[in-house]
């Protein structure tokens, strides 16, 4: 705290110092200044009031929280189910069979939401540490606020702790997704046909739509909280990085899963035994592979390389860090600098023409 107020004061006086200015400039610098001392003061008390309202209005105004996946399916199951109508004896033959896949991925979406509850759980923790942690240092870059040559470095960290607590509204964007997906899942327009097709495309639909729910519902509650951070501290699309990350990481499990069971099933033994191993085993992997590359750097959306993207500005020797890494000993065996060297002379010769 000594040292931001140090800082303020060198940033006022250097204001008032430099140049010919009028009064409304030095009003600015003093109500700027008024603004940083407020901001020493209340920033935690102002911080976790904001974290506060956020969470409050993602939970109980929106309504969003991925834990809740399975009673919002039964929900919107009960309610197109009330506007259907079964009118003959193959109508509630066919609504019975429907009911078993409707069992099934109510059992699958109760194990969905109970992950789901977990990483919101370790979110929530995660995101008051980053935010004490945060709230510990940010008074030395409050005072850079006040200084010009390093004011942008302490917007960008404030903009950067409220990203943080801002954290729950990306559950709120991935929010409109999920709903979205269960309004597909539970749509009976097969089940009016009254045909055996309808009720078997009514179960494609459901399992179709439950392996997509379950792969968005895991990636967004880890990577959507990081995402909507870059997004309020940079302007970055929110929505490319989710959908992008969720493809790539959907695809990353599916193929691990695939791979575990096939390598299970292949084994002797009792074939009903090996299947449901197989089958276990297979989603098991999946869901890990799932989880790890929601969090690794390996796709756009994933919460790492989200957070390097934070920590990443263009450096002023840039250009010359990459003639340096052109450069090529004298004795390259591998054809590389005699490529460069010949282009750089046909390059020469046509600017020498021109």
């Amino acid at each position: 705290m000594p040292v931001a107020y140090l800082l303020i004061v060198v940033g006022v006086i250097s204001s008032t110092i430099t140049g010919h200015r009028s009064a409304g400039a030095y009003m600015r610098t003093f109500g700027r200044s008024i603004v940083y001392i407020m901001l020493l003061t209340y920033l935690v008390t102002w911080g976790n009031q904001m974290t506060q309202i956020v969470d409050t209005t993602v939970k109980e105004v929106i309504k969003a929280d991925p834990a809740n996946v399975f009673d919002e399916y039964k929900a919107a199951l009960i309610a197109k189910k009330s506007t259907s109508e079964q009118s003959g004896w193959w109508d509630k033959i066919s609504h019975a069979s429907a009911s078993l896949f409707e069992a099934i991925v109510s059992g699958f979406l109760w194990l969905i939401g109970l992950i789901a509850s977990a990483i919101v759980f370790i979110a929530y923790i995660v995101q008051k540490m980053a935010l004490y942690l945060g709230y510990s240092i940010a008074p030395i870059f409050i005072g850079f606020m006040a200084i010009r040559g390093l004011s942008d470095l302490g917007n960008r960290y404030i903009l950067g702790l409220v990203g943080i607590m801002a954290w729950p509204l990306g559950w709120a964007v991935s929010a409109i997704v999920t709903d979205g997906l269960l309004t597909f899942m539970t749509d009976q327009s097969f089940l009016s046909t009254g045909a055996v097709v309808g009720t078997v495309n009514y179960g494609f639909q459901n399992f179709i739509g439950l392996a997509v729910l379950g792969v968005w519902v895991i990636f967004s509650t880890i990577a959507s909280p990081v995402i909507i951070q870059h997004t309020l501290q940079t302007g970055y699309q929110a929505a490319t990085a989710l959908l992008s990350g969720a493809a790539g990481a959907g695809l990353s499990g599916v193929n691990t899963g695939v791979n575990t069971a096939a390598n299970l099933s292949s084994r002797g033994g009792n074939a009903l035994v090996t299947g449901a191993l197989a089958g276990v085993a297979g989603a098991a992997a999946a869901t890990t592979t799932l989880a790890s590359t929601s969090l690794n750097g390996r796709f756009p959306g994933s919460m790492v390389n989200q957070l390097s993207a934070l920590n990443t500005r263009p450096s002023s020797n840039g250009g010359q860090k990459q003639r340096q890494a052109n450069q090529f000993a004298d004795d390259d065996k591998t054809g590389s600098k005699a490529a460069k060297d010949l282009i750089s002379q046909s390059r020469n010769s046509q600017s020498g023409q021109t």
